[in-house]
């Protein structure tokens, strides 16, 4: 009796499209593996950077705590025009010997400052993890909001960076905040400390973060429909500007837009930019460093 035949084998070989179709596949789901780790390191970084400037939010109370509700001083030198000192409590400072080497900031001015105990002696909760310049070339990352606990050589004197806010001669500046001066030396003194910024991410291209951050939160009297930055914020993530607030809290504000970075990236050597236009990044930061002092209508 004759076997019935056998079937033909089939057989098992990848053919040429889905050898294409698998590797496309494989290259795709790569991609996206990269693009999330990508992302994944950027919240990581951007975390970390908050946390930093959380420590010196929180440092700066218990500092504040220790000296009859003193704030630090945000400027970066005890000297500014001459001796002698006009600036106390600073909370770095560049002034002492050997506090900058060929215009560079060295770990002596962050030493020198009152905010280095409270923070551990740790030199890395100056420096935020996504600033892109060699820590040897750039030891601190963050500035101080300029209007808050910069009062020169005692409690009781103003706010040092005003930059003339109000301005006396504005139309809209009502007539009984013509020549005041606001103080915000002591915490006492912050109105609204949970929507009062106290540090920021900036780069300086000065060679390190000169003073304290600040912008012409008063319009200009010759530009009054454009927002001025005297110091602007790092453009290290993206759209977002990592700040810390009085009361410790944190955000990453998603407030830059691509032609703005543009123009920081291009006239930061200046320390004056202009944003035209609606201004929505300038009237963001000017509502939060003078809270419950500012009014709308004067931003």
């Amino acid at each position: 009796m004759n076997a019935p035949p056998l079937p033909p084998r089939r057989s098992t070989a990848f053919t040429l499209v889905e050898l294409l179709v698998v590797v496309g596949i494989i290259v795709l789901l790569i991609g996206l593996l990269f693009s999330s780790l990508g992302e994944f390191r950027r919240q990581a970084a951007q975390t970390a950077c908050l946390s930093n400037q959380r420590q010196i939010a929180l440092a700066a109370a218990a500092y504040a705590s220790d000296n009859n509700g003193r704030l630090p001083c945000g400027r970066t030198a005890h000297l500014s025009y001459g001796s002698p000192p006009d600036f106390v409590n600073m909370w770095v400072d560049t002034a002492v010997a050997g506090g900058t080497i060929a215009g560079r900031e060295t770990i002596k001015s962050l030493e020198a400052g009152v905010m280095w105990s409270y923070l551990g002696q740790n030199a890395a909760a100056y420096k935020s993890p996504q600033d892109p310049e060699d820590p040897t070339k750039r030891i601190r990352s963050y500035s101080l909001n300029s209007f808050v606990g910069s009062g020169e050589r005692s409690y009781n004197n103003r706010c040092d960076d005003s930059w003339d806010f109000p301005h006396s001669d504005h139309p809209q500046t009502p007539t009984e905040l013509k020549k005041r001066w606001y103080r915000m030396v002591t915490i006492a003194q912050i109105p609204q400390p949970s929507r009062t910024m106290y540090t920021i991410s900036e780069e300086d291209r000065y060679g390190f973060n000169l003073d304290g951050f600040t912008i012409t939160i008063h319009p200009s009297f010759n530009n009054p429909l454009f927002g001025e930055f005297i110091d602007t914020p790092a453009t290290w993530n993206g759209s977002r500007v990592n700040m810390s607030y009085m009361d410790g809290s944190v955000e990453a504000a998603d407030i830059l837009y691509p032609s703005l970075v543009r123009q920081f990236n291009a006239d930061a050597d200046s320390h004056w930019v202009i944003e035209g236009g609606g201004r929505p990044a300038f009237k963001y930061l000017s509502d939060r460093m003078l809270p419950g002092y500012i009014r709308q209508a004067l931003q």
